[in-house]
């Protein structure tokens, strides 16, 4: 009989774990009756009713959670209890229970394996899950779900606030293989349930054109929690609502009706846009939606890979994210959103950071990818075949974001401001150490020291420190009288997210180098030690992702000490110090934008045969902005000119008649560039002169 609970790879196992209506004690005899009344009634079609009254009220988000956990089938809209679960029901094994949970939901009998070792809290087994098995839940709900069908099965106990293993469960685990995610250097190849119908379809028909013309899925909304498979849950939900078909009054009211977070008319009408732009949904008439082939194929067949290919048969960065995530030791979401305009064809801007996170979101619950920290995820062994199975656009065929095609010369010249930008090696150097020390727990200093750097590199010099009872690095921010100590507390985690460390010694590392604020930085943080963090006024938690980022961005955005000052203010919880930096890359961006667009408006001005002399006047030049969507007030405007005008850039002109251009574009590029490296040079000099070495051959000293 144990043959009926065939193990699943790790990956191909489900994350959510089945939860039924009433009280635990009630969860054996439901289930009972549910498999018992399937059993009986193997026709049963659930499109006329929602719920099965006698196996008490089940829904069929909650019956396809049974089938992803392996005691129930579905074949059509029809839903049969499986082989295994037919032989529980007749033996009343509840160990056979669950080895068949333990086989297809991760984290069952890994519950068990760690209570081995003695008797834990549901906050151990959720860090335990966090930290060893990359599940990346916010609460311990979904470890409480496991345990309650552990207790009920007679596999472990409760009490004293502690999850005891009973020895019921330690002869189940002498019978099973303890789950493992993939290591980040497997070579394992997973193996691929074939597409069915309408999805393989949707597959084969996917050429270049079909690729090149996916939807930009740039506001995604999935209502729900994406944690513990609850995206999955969600959209099957919301397709089923439209199997046959929906009005879309009707929709938008079961949307607020299910969610309860999801409860106005703007909110509900996203959700459905996203079903349409998944490729889940299709208007049917002017006022009705019904599932599309695909969708149906989808929920039929109950299987993840299927939602995975129709998904990315129909928006474009889905399949795609795979193969930046796989390039890449460690990869933020904030990377994948700068890589995001290199496979969007249609699009000339990169995608928001929501609409990244909702794909990795799907991706996940998929299999496809594992999520290391808040913002790092990997691509799995079951990705990367997926990846070689479905036809995807290489960044090759997409435009650049420095050439749109709208307009032939004005593509030429933002290719050549943007083809000849050096490469920032140093930086990149090093915010890929500051990423993979991070994880690196066997080797913390390296952490210390790439976080040193890493601030060094923003303009704040310091040095290593280390040792027990000391801060691990020192650095001073800003200039002169307003110079301040900061102290560096570097911590790793090789899952992504720091666990049980105390911040009281902190304040005596600060008294001790006259410090006024503590810079924790690490990959990501558990919950209450991030709450901690953030409520205390002499802490700034900055996450290793974000600090790369800025690092790696310093060469194209580079910001100044006061534009750098939320990255290390300690009133700003982790979140918001974020947004705040990237406002200031925001604003650069747009004054970017600003020259440029002045530079062109009077370059054509001067080219056109019809105008003599080229010059505009400042209306002029307003008006001319307006038109290319520029919103700009007019001191800013008249600043911006000043300075393409002034000695150092020179070129524009300006005289009581206004300005005109003097050289073009590219060359406005290459003045403004100049000055960057005018200043390396000027800085060896300066050193040169310093050391003793004025022929640049080395002190003779």
């Amino acid at each position: 009989m144990r043959e009926l609970a065939q193990p699943r790879a790790w990956g191909e196992r489900s994350p959510g774990m089945p939860v039924l209506p009433g009280s635990r004690a009630t969860w054996i005899g439901t289930l009972r009756a549910l498999i018992e009344e399937l059993s009986a009634h193997q026709d049963r079609d659930l499109s006329d009713q929602e719920s099965l009254p006698q196996a008490g009220g089940l829904n069929r988000h909650q019956l396809q959670r049974l089938v992803r956990a392996g005691l129930l089938l579905r074949e059509g809209r029809t839903f049969l209890p499986s082989a295994a679960a037919l032989a529980w029901c007749q033996g009343g094994d509840a160990a056979l229970l669950v080895e068949i949970f333990h086989h297809n939901v991760r984290f069952v009998g890994e519950v068990m394996d760690a209570l081995t070792a003695g008797p834990r809290t549901h906050e151990q087994l959720l860090d335990l899950a966090r930290e060893s098995f990359d599940l990346s839940w916010e609460t311990s709900a979904p470890v409480r779900d496991r345990t309650t069908w552990l207790t009920v099965t007679g596999m472990v106990d409760l009490f004293d606030g502690r999850v005891h293993l009973t020895d019921a469960g330690r002869d189940v685990m002498a019978r099973i293989v303890v789950g493992r995610p993939e290591p980040d250097d497997t070579d394992t190849t997973a193996q691929l349930t074939p597409a069915v119908g309408a999805v393989a379809q949707l597959i084969e028909q996917l050429d270049e054109a079909g690729l090149r013309a996916r939807a930009d899925g740039a506001n995604l909304y999935v209502p729900g929690t994406s944690a513990n498979g609850g995206t999955m849950d969600a959209l099957q939900v919301l397709v089923e609502a439209a199997m046959p078909s929906i009005t879309e009054a009707d929709f938008r009211q079961f949307v607020k009706d299910t969610f309860p977070k999801a409860q106005t008319i703007a909110t509900a009408r996203t959700a459905k846009d996203t079903l349409k732009a998944l490729g889940l949904i299709q208007q049917t008439s002017s006022k009705t939606w019904s599932a599309t082939p695909a969708a149906i194929a989808w929920v039929e067949s109950g299987e993840p890979l299927d939602l995975a290919r129709t998904v990315h048969a129909s928006i474009a960065f889905f399949g795609e994210m795979l193969g930046v995530l796989d390039e890449a030791a460690r990869c933020t979401s904030g990377t994948l959103v700068e890589h995001s305009t290199r496979y969007l064809p249609n699009r000339g801007k990169p995608l928001i950071r929501s609409a990244v996170n909702t794909r990795l979101n799907l991706l996940e619950v998929c299999g496809l990818v594992t999520r290391l920290s808040q913002t790092a995820y990997r691509t799995t062994a079951l990705g990367r075949a997926f990846k070689r199975s479905v036809p995807c656009l290489t960044s090759d065929n997409c435009p650049s974001r420095a050439a749109p095609a709208a307009d032939d010369a004005d593509a030429s010249h933002r290719e050549a401001l943007g083809s000849t930008l050096p490469p920032d090696s140093l930086g990149s150097d090093i915010a890929a150490e500051l990423e993979s020390s991070a994880l690196a727990s066997a080797t913390h200093k390296r952490l210390e020291k790439a976080a040193v750097a890493a601030l060094a590199y923003l303009g704040m010099p310091g040095e290593h420190v280390g040792g027990n009872e000391a801060v691990d690095g020192r650095v001073h921010f800003g200039i002169g009288a307003d110079s301040r100590v900061l102290a560096v507390e570097a911590k790793t985690a090789a899952s992504g997210r720091v666990v049980n460390q105390r911040l009281f010694p902190l304040a005596g590392h600060r008294a001790k180098i006259g410090a006024e604020v503590t810079l924790l930085i690490g990959p990501g943080f558990e919950p209450s030690l991030l709450k901690e963090a953030d409520e205390d006024p002499a802490i700034a938690v900055i996450e290793t992702g974000l600090l790369a980022e800025v690092v790696r961005r310093q060469e194209r955005t580079p910001l100044t000490p006061t534009q750098l000052a939320p990255l290390i203010d300690p009133a700003l919880r982790a979140a918001q110090r974020r947004e705040a930096i990237r406002g200031h890359w925001r604003d650069q961006e747009i004054r970017g934008e600003l020259e440029y667009a002045l530079v062109d408006i009077l370059n054509m001005e001067a080219e056109d045969p019809l105008e003599e002399g080229g010059w505009l006047d400042l209306t002029s030049v307003r008006r001319e902005l307006r038109t290319r969507g520029y919103r700009i007030a007019e001191d800013e405007v008249v600043e911006t000119l000043d300075f393409l005008a002034s000695r150092r850039i020179g070129v524009l002109d300006r005289s009581d008649q206004g300005y005109r251009c003097i050289a073009g574009v590219h060359t406005a590029g290459q003045r403004i560039r100049a000055l960057g490296h005018q200043w390396t040079a000027a800085a060896e000099i300066h050193h040169r002169m310093r050391t003793g070495d004025d022929t640049g051959q080395g002190s003779k000293a």
